[in-house]
């Protein structure tokens, strides 16, 4: 693992390379593979995929099916589990306008807007009862799970880690605990899938969904997994062309599992690069990745702890540091930090319930992947200094 190495693969670090980016968890920096493999499909493979008989269109619509089983064998699911959307936001509405059941809702209080929104708006128009689990030093509490989980539970929406705090969660614990009571899961993995390896067999979720676009990939992209059980018995999302069968007058027949799902021509160029991102991670291995994004995130974590004035939000050992600061607003730390290169997020990371929860009017977070190295900590510790000289 050479972090110093590994930026040369990253063109940003080219162009700018004093750039010490710690922004991660909003998007990630994308390497010269996944923009060749973008590039590639418009310059040599460029075709609508499904129905044409021609050369090219067989091309695409194969290079489309290798990138579905790619991901596929990246969480260890069958293809036909792996439905292509823009992002999880996408995923979560897909998933709480199509799948229907009995039962309440349970979400937790550290969900993104994009994990807690659909959800919420689904109890509203279907009367059904909402209930949180509460966060505890950074995590889900399991005792405030076991009290809201129960038989009147259809359905419980996590996160695989926060987006504020970067803490892994007890999800197999929960997960558990949901099934116990028969309810499913959906799994919000938009901040674990790009650090860890997830096999859905071993977590047990039966919808789990992130975005490739902080896995190394285009923008544009992401996934929903769903048991193919669960997932053949939901309505589309949306409907129209290359998810159906047969359309007569008075009749439609709907494709099976995923096509039916993905109305219209997809992305077929960010599915290259979809495939091309998980690639260059597996050609690290994601026990590496793991391993250094921990290192890292850890000497921020103890950067901020030695600062007079600055207080971590983020638990030890988080893989996303979310910190405050006495002396300034989060705001004005980032705007000092980028004038050292040092580029974070400032605010409520769309989790406003949780943030104003901990009496915080928001935080700057610090959040690493492959590229990054001890100076852009070093930096960060500079940029840090110099708040406290301007406002302390």
């Amino acid at each position: 693992m050479n972090p110093k190495k590994i930026r040369q693969d990253f063109p940003v670090f080219q162009n700018h390379p004093d750039l010490a980016y710690l922004d991660s968890a909003a998007t990630s920096q994308k390497p010269e593979k996944v923009i060749k493999a973008v590039e590639k499909f418009y310059r040599r493979q460029n075709s609508n995929i499904g129905r044409g008989l021609y050369d090219l269109a067989n091309s695409a619509t194969q290079m489309y099916s290798k990138s579905r089983e790619k991901v596929a064998e990246f969480i260890g699911a069958e293809p036909e589990e792996v439905v292509f959307v823009r992002n999880t936001t996408e995923a979560e509405n897909l998933l709480a306008y199509s799948y229907s059941f009995e039962g309440d809702i349970v979400l937790s209080k550290m969900a993104h807007h994009s994990e807690q929104l659909p959800w919420r708006r689904k109890s509203q128009k279907e009367d059904k009862d909402l209930r949180y689990i509460q966060t505890e030093n950074g995590k889900l509490s399991l005792e405030s799970a076991r009290k809201v989980i129960n038989k009147d539970t259809g359905l419980v929406a996590i996160s695989h880690v926060s987006n504020v705090f970067g803490a892994e969660n007890p999800v197999e614990e929960i997960i558990k605990l949901a099934h116990e009571n028969n309810a499913v899961v959906m799994l919000d993995a938009a901040q674990s899938a790009p650090h860890m390896r997830l096999d859905v067999n071993n977590l047990n979720a039966d919808f789990m969904c992130f975005s490739g676009h902080k896995i190394l990939g285009p923008s544009g992209t992401g996934i929903l997994y769903g048991r193919k059980e669960l997932m053949e018995d939901m309505e589309p999302y949306q409907i129209g062309g290359g998810m159906v069968n047969s359309v007569e007058k008075d009749k439609v027949e709907y494709s099976s599992t995923p096509d039916k799902f993905e109305a219209g021509t997809p992305n077929v160029a960010g599915a290259a690069g979809m495939k091309a991102a998980i690639e260059y991670l597996e050609s690290i291995g994601m026990s590496q990745i793991k391993k250094h994004t921990e290192k890292i995130s850890e000497k921020i974590w103890d950067t901020v702890d030695q600062q007079e004035g600055f207080e971590n939000i983020s638990p030890e050992g988080a893989n996303i540091v979310s910190f405050r600061s006495e002396y300034a607003h989060p705001h004005d730390i980032a705007e000092v930090l980028n004038q050292y290169g040092v580029a974070v997020r400032a605010g409520q990371h769309c989790a406003q319930p949780q943030v104003r929860e901990i009496d915080v009017n928001g935080t700057v977070r610090a959040s690493t992947h492959v590229y990054n190295t001890e100076e852009d900590v070093e930096k960060l510790e500079k940029g840090l200094e110099e708040v406290r000289n301007l406002f302390g």
